[in-house]
Formats: structure tokens, sequence, C-alpha cells
């Protein structure tokens, strides 16, 4: 098979494909009815069933605000920001504060897993001090937890104490527990 022949098969193909496609897509938009449907009144029950669909339709599955409480995104947007600021103050010296300060707002499990994990400084960073923290939304399509973007800003400082400015994200998971909303899981600079 020559050069061209290979062409003119590869643009025929493409040709069929996109007619293909441009026929399911207008078959979607204008679905086959009898003439005696459309000359019906609709049921008050088909009234109902297009009602329900259409909510359905608009409710955003990774819309946290459609499925949780005011008062839930509110306790648990705080939770998050506390947490953050505990989690995140970092002190090298006593590697395992910030865990400590972090417990009361992470359930049993997260902190027993934590408290296993003893972290420690680098050359890069010895302590970590948050001054500001800024919570954000996030998209979740999990309906059994909460989610919250916390943005710490603040200095790192090296072994030598020197400081730079920091920022790190937080994605917080928050779930509830027999005592109230508690943090299940952090990540930290992850991109999306």
């Amino acid at each position: 098979m020559s050069v061209q022949q290979k062409k003119m098969l590869v643009f025929l193909s493409v040709i069929v494909f996109l007619g293909i496609m441009i026929s399911s897509f207008i078959a979607k938009e204008k679905p086959a009815s009898s003439s005696q449907e459309e000359k019906q009144a609709p049921s008050s029950e088909s009234v109902q069933e297009e009602k329900e669909a259409t909510s359905k339709e608009n409710e955003n599955l990774y819309d946290q605000t459609q499925r949780n409480t005011k008062e839930d995104l509110q306790s648990t947007k705080e939770i998050a920001t506390e947490f953050v600021r505990a989690f995140a103050s970092f002190n090298g010296k006593n590697p395992s504060e910030h865990i400590e300060k972090a417990k009361p707002y992470m359930s049993d499990e997260m902190y027993q897993n934590y408290k296993d994990q003893k972290e420690r400084g680098t050359l890069t960073y010895d302590k970590v001090v948050p001054e500001t923290l800024q919570t954000t939304e996030v998209s979740n399509d999990d309906p059994e937890v909460i989610q919250w973007n916390v943005v710490m800003q603040g200095k790192v400082y090296d072994v030598e104490g020197k400081a730079e400015p920091e920022e790190d994200w937080y994605l917080v998971t928050l779930k509830k527990q027999e005592d109230g909303y508690k943090v299940v899981g952090v990540r930290v600079n992850v991109p999306n």
C-alpha cells in the first residue's frame, strides 16, 4: 500500500468517525417520540418525575455546601483552621509538640498514626511559625466527609535561626465522630 493510499484511508476513517459522532449527538438532542405522546397532556406523575430529575441534574455532587448544614460547615472550617495552626507549628527541638497541640482536633486513629511516626527537622528547616491562615472551600464528592483547604503563611527557621517566608497548602479532611467532627486526614502541598 502506498503512502498516498494510507493517507486517504486515514482521512476517510476520520470522516466516518466524525459522521458517527455528529449523528449520535443529534440523536441525543432529539429523542424519537410518537405523535400521540406529543398530543397528550403530561400527567402529574410525569411532571413530578421531571422536577425530581431536574433537581438531581442541578445538584452538584462536588459541592459540599449542598449536602451539609451551615452550622456543620462553619464548625468544621474553624476546626480545620485551628488544626493547621497547631499542626503546622513545628519545632525541631521537640518534634512531637505540634502533634500534641493538634491532638484535640484529630481522630484517635490519626493521632496514633502521627504519634508513631516521629518527625524531625532538616538543615533547611528546624522551626515553622504560622502567621496567617486562610481557609477556602474545595470540591468534595464524598458525602461522609467535609474538606477544607487551609493556606498557611508563616516563617521557616533553619538550624542557624535564619528565617524565610513559607506558604503551605493543607487539605484537611474531617469526619463526624462520637464527640463531634474530627480531622481524619491531612495532605500538604499536593498538586490538583
